[in-house]
């Protein structure tokens, strides 16, 4: 024990020595390589996407082969709704399609074989609507974050517009210091501009690519001041109003789709835990006899 000892004391010197020199010369070390590996790796769509991408990613072509053309139309606007999370393309859509089928089907065919058939039937449905679901609430959490910050987007790009500024260096400089999913589509609006593109066109675009109804009204706005050469101040001032009205209207609705919910809610789970609580109670207070409750 004593030269064990010894012998890691000895070789505490060199290590501490080399970690010293590797920082001193600004060279990473091995760990630090690792980790600078890790960072840089992208992230993949969904859940257990590191998992499930690669295993479905040599059947992605065939997938795509059996959808039609419309329907890849269709799927593009989807994943542009979502924000192309991780860099979501065509391609990684159906390379995460098919690894959820492959998984939870072959977990479904084990529990099958095993005599479970309905627990087969449920992991073969959801590796059928995984990817589906995934990108739907991606999409639905992502409009709703644009819709939440249109006013206040507007009431800055307002005062910026009023105070002198061009529209395109206003919708610039505002989207630089609000960020969120509503900047990045700004961003991209005014990068396909600055490539070219009319300003009717990337802000038709700009509609298509999102399902919000007060930014549909924003873009239809806008483009009418363009065409009918009304200020733009003034068209913005409306506009900000306006959507704060909408706003207002909003969050009435959600609060009104809330109400249902809740008592839901309450029927179904509330009320027979109450129930339950009342039934064990008179249970417990009549040692197990219900005869001496209704005589």
């Amino acid at each position: 024990m004593p030269l064990f000892m010894s012998l890691a004391a000895g070789l505490f010197v060199p290590l501490f020595v080399w970690g010293y020199h590797l920082k001193a010369s600004g060279r990473p070390a091995p760990a630090d390589v690792e980790v600078q590996l890790k960072k840089k790796r992208a992230p993949e769509f969904g859940p257990f996407g590191s998992i499930i991408n690669p295993i479905g990613r040599p059947f992605a072509s065939p997938v795509l082969g059996l959808i039609t053309g419309p329907g890849k139309s269709r799927l593009r606007r989807r994943i542009d709704r979502a924000g192309r999370p991780a860099g979501l393309t065509l391609q990684g859509y159906a390379a995460n399609k098919a690894g959820c089928v492959l998984v939870y089907g072959s977990v479904g065919a084990l529990g099958m074989m095993a005599g479970q058939g309905l627990v087969g039937a449920v992991l073969l449905v959801i590796g059928l609507l995984q990817t589906d679901i995934v990108l739907w609430n991606l999409s639905r959490e992502r409009q709703q974050e644009i819709q939440r910050q249109l006013p206040d987007f507007l009431d800055v790009l307002t005062v910026t517009v009023a105070a002198g500024l061009g529209f395109r260096h206003a919708l610039a400089r505002v989207a630089e210091s609000m960020p969120g999913h509503l900047a990045d589509e700004m961003q991209l609006a005014l990068r396909q501009m600055e490539l070219g593109t009319p300003l009717r066109s990337a802000f038709e675009e700009l509609r298509q690519r999102n399902e919000s109804e007060s930014l549909a009204s924003f873009v239809t706005a806008i483009l009418q001041a363009e065409e009918l050469g009304a200020p733009l101040a003034r068209a913005l001032t409306e506009i900000s109003v306006d959507m704060r009205r909408d706003a207002f209207q909003y969050a009435r609705r959600r609060a009104q789709r809330a109400d249902p919910q809740i008592t839901l809610i309450v029927t179904f789970l509330m009320l027979p835990a109450m129930m339950l609580l009342i039934v064990a109670m008179m249970w417990y207070g009549t040692d197990g006899s219900f005869g001496d409750v209704f005589g």
